[in-house]
């Protein structure tokens, strides 16, 4: 099964950025073929150098560097989420595949379930 998993939003506003890590994780643990999109103010999730410490809360991209040893490796970007919070790949802490808008439809299409969070 392909499961493409959207993360949406900030990495430390709530909880839900950690909960969409765990879902893929567990996901990919169990054998689905795992993509994530970052998308919308989930392109933060991608920000090199994030420390969650402050916040009283583990850091995120030190989880999601983690995702290779999961067999997680299809991880694509919003272009144009990307360049309107001022950001480009340089600043990403992991190699990810950037999308521009009309081809996001063909990714959605691409696989069996979308999980947005």
């Amino acid at each position: 099964m392909r499961l493409l998993y959207i993360a949406a939003t900030d990495p430390y506003r709530d909880s839900r950025a950690q909960e969409l890590l765990d879902a893929l994780l567990v996901a990919a643990t169990f054998g689905a073929e795992v993509s994530v999109l970052f998308q919308d103010d989930g392109v933060w999730q991608l920000l090199a150098g994030q420390d969650g410490a402050p916040l009283g809360q583990r850091s995120l991209g030190a989880q999601l560097e983690a995702l290779p040893l999961f067999d997680v490796e299809h991880l694509y970007v919003d272009r144009h989420d990307l360049r309107t919070r001022g950001l480009d790949e340089h600043d990403l802490l992991l190699p990810v595949t950037a999308l521009d808008t009309p081809d996001l439809a063909g990714l959605l299409a691409s696989h069996d379930q979308v999980i947005r969070l």
